[in-house]
């Protein structure tokens, strides 16, 4: 394996910019913090010369034809808005080169909808990935027999890793790099560009509330902003069930059918989320814990952990203004 791996982006008119510069600047800092030449950085199209993307902004790309893959490489396809993906998913020159590289490559995947492509190279068959949001139930429909998780930032599967939304292909780039090059180069690269130190794959998409706002019907809508509105007040399910004008056991099982999962589970959620904003702001963790309704400091912080896979200490020194 050569000293530098080649972080190869597969890229077509019209992508989304963020799918490349975001996780390109990961790698490129990984090189300046550690005054080494770890990454190399490559983006690829069916044609050479300028690319434009959907924001207007254009790249330089060389040509996917004939290109010689090495097992060190990492290679990873964009995603862009439907119009522009259709293309790309026929383009032969790209389907081939992304089979070549899954036959060769140390790691090959793809950012957002840039999962469509690798659709259509049969390379997700009986894998797991992700993709957007967006088109969860499209690539359902395009891949009957591949497993896809429709709440994790990124999945990776072997040397297939796959990411959601936009910013998510950052979050993937740092996992990358912790693979290579440890946890303690990674947290140095993330708090240079001021994002989370890790956040691990399985975190949701989505924020708890809003992913409940889109899920809930007539009865739960008026519950939900109530509930966001005493995050730091003791709310018991009997509680939400007096304010539901319900039996507590009747208000337990249609809210856990509505939500797959309890009521006293969703209002943890909402306080660690809440606590996120909060530690953001610069506030002390010991201050946060009781402005969202939590009675021990310990908790807190073991809860925090457990939901993002960083303490609230070290999300504050990433996090803080």
């Amino acid at each position: 394996m050569t000293a530098t791996r080649r972080i190869i982006f597969i890229i077509y008119p019209g992508i989304e910019l963020l799918d490349v510069s975001g996780p390109a600047a990961v790698f490129s800092s990984a090189n300046e913090i550690s005054a080494s030449r770890l990454y190399e950085i490559k983006v690829l199209s069916s044609g050479t010369g300028q690319i434009a993307s959907h924001s207007g902004l254009v790249l330089s790309a060389g040509s996917v034809k004939g290109v010689r893959f090495r097992i060190s490489d990492t290679v990873l396809v964009v995603g862009a808005y439907p119009e522009y993906l259709k293309s790309a998913m026929q383009d032969g020159a790209i389907r081939r080169a992304l089979v070549s590289a899954s036959q060769r490559v140390e790691r090959y995947g793809s950012i957002c909808s840039g999962t469509f492509v690798l659709a259509q190279t049969g390379l997700l068959r009986n894998r797991r990935v992700t993709t957007h949001w967006a088109g969860i139930e499209s690539l359902a429909g395009l891949c009957p027999d591949t497993q896809i998780d429709d709440q994790a930032l990124y999945v990776n599967d072997g040397p297939l890793w796959t990411s959601a939304g936009v910013a998510s292909g950052i979050d993937m780039a740092l996992a990358m790099l912790e693979a290579d090059h440890g946890a303690g180069l990674k947290t140095r690269v993330a708090k240079q560009l001021v994002v989370y130190a890790h956040r691990p794959g399985y975190q949701s998409q989505f924020s708890e509330l809003l992913s409940a706002q889109t899920r809930a019907d007539d009865r739960f809508g008026p519950l939900l902003d109530w509930l966001a509105g005493r995050i730091d007040r003791v709310t018991q399910v009997s509680d939400m069930a007096d304010f539901m004008a319900m039996s507590e056991r009747s208000f337990y099982r249609k809210f856990t059918q509505a939500f797959n999962q309890t009521p006293s589970k969703f209002l943890e959620i909402l306080r660690l989320e809440k606590a996120q904003q909060l530690i953001g702001t610069g506030l002390q963790v010991n201050v946060v814990s009781g402005r969202v309704g939590f009675r021990s400091e310990s908790a807190f912080r073991t809860a925090f952990k457990a939901r993002y896979g960083i303490s609230p200490g070290l999300y504050a020194q990433v996090h803080a203004k």
